[in-house]
């Protein structure tokens, strides 16, 4: 995008709700309005980074706008504020311009196609053209933890994968989640990509097993009966949670990155984050400008119909790298996150998504 082209997204001040939380993309213009007790990690990355309002701005002229913006989520305004939704697409129709709206989460609900909708997750197989990727917003542990300095790791025999997070369930979350997906575990028999919705949990359990019991890799385990990202699910206080993530993270080669209750992964921007390879069990999923960045510069990527063969694929792909591939990898998955997916840097190319999708 040209360095004097900014988006200029129209907000009409009537759609202001003081009493809910806006979007990410208003907290250079309105605040942060993140609890800090409650979502410690999400609170200090946006304290410490945010979107670049270099490549955008807000307006409340209809004629200066190039976009219409939902300033509250999808799932909020559907839950909470009903007709904000259809205001602000009947004010986009009378503008004759594009919508965009805030579509992340865990649960993504379906929208117009005419409306361009941010999104983390889905599946590959029902992704819509409206839809644009983001990546979960995460942290720069480097700068937190290291001072900016990528911690190399020598290529060394066997190699070692490290995890940390959620990857128990109680026989109540197990019998919930197993109800909920019976109609896609049914679809699955029939066609395999189906098989790819199930709780991420699921996956994480067989994967670490698998590892677990091989001799060709070494598996560097802290696995969790929560989800740590909450303080009201969190096993610790947030700062021991984050630090053994790090330490577990930095005395690994690789981090086994498997899907949460979304299609996508904050851990995996995380692991770049630090310049650790992520091993990316890909359950069908949309991976953030992947027409860009070459991810196999960075990853090993494994199918998740593959999984009962991951020792082998991580054996075999450790001891095709020489040392220079291996330092160079490193290095690539840093570069990624810096450039293109922390907060601040994923402002350009996001902007430059919007403007290819409303042909701007």
């Amino acid at each position: 995008m040209p360095e004097h082209k900014k988006i200029i997204f129209f907000v009409s001040p009537e759609w202001r709700r003081a009493q809910y939380q806006h979007i990410p993309l208003l907290y250079p213009f309105w605040g942060n309005p993140l609890d800090k007790d409650k979502v410690p990690f999400h609170y200090a990355l946006f304290e410490r980074y945010g979107f670049d309002p270099a490549y955008y701005g807000l307006t409340d002229n209809e004629d200066r706008a190039d976009l219409v913006l939902m300033p509250y989520a999808h799932n909020l305004a559907l839950r909470v504020m009903p007709r904000l939704f259809a205001e602000c697409r009947a004010t986009a129709e009378r503008l004759g311009k594009p919508l965009l709206i805030d579509g992340v989460g865990d649960i993504e609900h379906p929208v117009p196609r005419e409306v361009l909708v941010l999104r983390y997750g889905g599946y590959r197989f029902s992704r819509t053209p409206n839809e644009i990727i983001i990546p979960p917003y995460a942290n720069d542990l480097l700068e937190a933890y290291c001072d900016g300095k990528v911690c190399l790791r020598e290529l060394r025999e066997p190699p070692v994968v490290g995890f940390s997070g959620w990857a128990a369930l109680t026989l109540a979350q197990e019998a919930r989640a197993l109800l909920k997906e019976l109609p896609d575990r049914l679809c699955g028999i029939f066609a395999s990509r189906y098989r790819a919705k199930k709780k991420g949990v699921f996956f994480r359990r067989k994967v670490l097993t698998i590892l677990k019991h091989s001799r060709q890799v070494v598996l560097n385990v802290l696995a969790r009966p929560s989800y740590s990202g909450h303080a009201d699910t969190a096993s610790n206080s947030a700062e021991t949670l984050r630090r053994e993530f790090v330490d577990n993270l930095l005395g690994s080669d690789y981090g086994l990155d498997v899907r949460g209750d979304a299609n996508a992964s904050t851990r995996l921007f995380e692991m770049l984050s630090l310049g650790r390879i992520p091993v990316i069990v890909d359950t069908e999923r949309n991976f953030p400008f992947s027409n860009t960045l070459d991810y196999s510069s960075f990853s090993l990527m494994v199918d998740f119909r593959d999984v009962a063969h991951l020792p082998d694929m991580i054996a075999e792909f450790h001891a095709g790298l020489t040392a220079e591939k291996f330092e160079t990898m490193q290095k690539n998955a840093r570069d990624a996150y810096r450039n293109y997916f922390r907060v601040d840097a994923l402002t350009r190319p996001l902007m430059e998504e919007i403007q290819k999708k409303a042909r701007l």
